[in-house]
């Protein structure tokens, strides 16, 4: 008997959450099994036998994983480097000094917005929650308003921008180019931006004298949590000695590892705009400059050279040796493993879910509805990544299946009236809703930032569903006043 594909659905995200949220399994290990039930759940082709759904989910794994892979690594390279160097202290420094005190906000919302792009999201609050204490001890106001402007805008980078590992597992099962995506990621994070610091303003004027308390145990929690072994922390320990002894790099070479991969992958995604749309045309004379400039724009390639870059600062400034530097290299390499697993696993439950046709079973609910492949489509995803969101906890695993889900329902991305970056993006802004109490981030804004689970809940919980919104208000408006459907796609 053949099973409905939404209740192969439905018993896939519930294993997920059911895993995750109560029996408090590895997410790497909810992923992998849900993937392996949903596989098993799904009607054998003809000629099939039930070993040939372990193998699909092997390859979808493995491929998965040398799609991104290489992305996440540089990218803990780049975070490890540029925090033991002191470059994303130079960069908080250095916007604090363009904003300006009275700007702090915008300092800080600038700053998350900033570092957490190579660096991940929970590293960018460890790193900027200071100044927010800081600033509260001395000013004893406007608590909430310095973490909110750290948090809404780490995690607009964090959801939406690569390389974080979400936006790129997305961008892969979409089959979005990943310099596309960044362009228009960062289009639409730039412009939501201001929305989030009206909303962390919001937020503080509800809740303007919070209950905090800072408590050394907090501090140290923290770090016997990211290094539980005695080689990390004496490391930690070192680069705490360096950074207060030793002067940080220049403006531009702290930039470097942001800019440089930036820089390479819209400049080839631009190019093949402009080659695609006729305006620039690159003849046959122009091969070598045009194979170069897909060569540089190739994202693996643009983010090893800005590890390279990194590590040059951090060799550098540190003046360490070669094995000291290998031995934070291998730190970041080993908090990357993880990551990778995990979405790995995300990427292969994905597979499963298409092959059991989910996509094909969600079209046919809304065959009638021309607006399925317009505004339609964005709410939806929205809605669907949301809930699964809420549902679990985690935004990487809420976009990943999302992603999923709806890489099925867009067969043909050039059919869509907008780029479908646009449909990824809107994935990511689902997964902003709804941060509580079992999502990790909220239990980091909580423990660092010394404040209650309930005042968390009235401010972090409601921004976050608030920032959700407004970018997606944001995506609807651009979709149609700007589709840029000469992007490649």
């Amino acid at each position: 008997m053949l099973i409905d594909p939404l209740l192969i659905l439905l018993f896939g995200i519930l294993t997920v959450v059911g895993l995750v949220v109560f029996l408090r399994v590895n997410a790497f290990l909810s992923l992998l099994t849900a993937a392996m039930l949903v596989s098993f759940m799904t009607p054998l082709a003809p000629g099939q036998f039930w070993d040939d759904h372990i193998k699909e989910l092997c390859l979808a794994f493995g491929t998965t994983a040398g799609n991104i892979s290489i992305l996440i690594a540089m990218g803990a390279i780049i975070g490890k480097c540029m925090l033991d160097s002191g470059s994303a202290d130079r960069i908080v420094n250095t916007l604090r000094q363009l904003f300006g005190e009275k700007l702090i906000p915008a300092a800080l919302l600038s700053s998350g917005f900033i570092l957490s792009i190579p660096i991940f999201y929970d590293t960018t609050f460890y790193l900027l929650v200071p100044i927010a204490r800081s600033l509260y001890k001395m000013m004893r106001k406007n608590y909430i308003l310095y973490l909110l402007s750290i948090g809404l805008g780490a995690t607009l980078t964090h959801t939406l921008t690569p390389p974080a590992p979400a936006p790129v597992i997305a961008a892969e099962t979409l089959n979005i180019p990943l310099g596309s995506l960044l362009i228009v990621s960062l289009f639409v994070a730039a412009l939501t931006a201001p929305l989030a610091l009206g909303i962390a303003f919001l937020m503080n004027r509800f809740l303007p004298s919070p209950n905090v308390h800072f408590e050394d145990e907090i501090n140290k929690e923290s770090n016997d949590e990211s290094g539980n072994n005695e080689k990390t922390s004496e490391i930690k320990s070192e680069i705490k000695t360096e950074i207060k002894t030793e002067t940080v790099p220049s403006l531009f070479w702290s930039f470097a590892p942001i800019l440089v991969p930036v820089f390479l992958i819209s400049l080839q995604a631009v190019f093949e705009m402009l080659d695609k749309s006729k305006i620039f045309v690159l003849g046959d004379d122009w091969l070598v400059f045009k194979n170069l400039f897909r060569l540089l724009g190739d994202p693996r390639l643009a983010l090893i050279i800005a590890a390279v870059i990194s590590m040059g600062v951090l060799f550098n400034v540190r003046r360490l040796s070669l094995q000291g530097l290998s031995n934070r290299i291998e730190t970041a390499i080993l908090s990357a493993g993880m990551i990778v697993l995990i979405t790995s696993a995300g990427g292969a439950f994905g597979t499963m879910l298409r092959a059991a046709h989910i996509g094909e079973r969600i079209e046919e609910l809304f065959q009638n509805e021309t607006a399925l492949t317009g505004m339609f489509l964005l709410f939806l995803a929205f809605a669907v990544t949301a809930v699964i969101k809420t549902a679990q906890g985690s935004s990487t695993v809420a976009m990943i299946t999302a992603a999923g889900i709806f890489a099925g329902v867009v067969k043909d991305p050039t059919a869509l009236p907008f780029h479908p970056a646009y449909l990824a993006v809107t994935i990511g802004l689902g997964s902003c809703v709804t941060g509580w109490m079992n999502d990790s981030g909220f239990w980091i804004f909580c423990r660092m930032g010394g404040i209650r689970e309930t005042d968390a809940l009235k401010t972090w919980t409601i921004g976050l569903v608030l920032l959700g919104f407004s970018g997606l208000f944001i995506v609807l408006i651009l979709s149609q006043l700007l589709p840029l459907t000469n992007l490649p796609n």
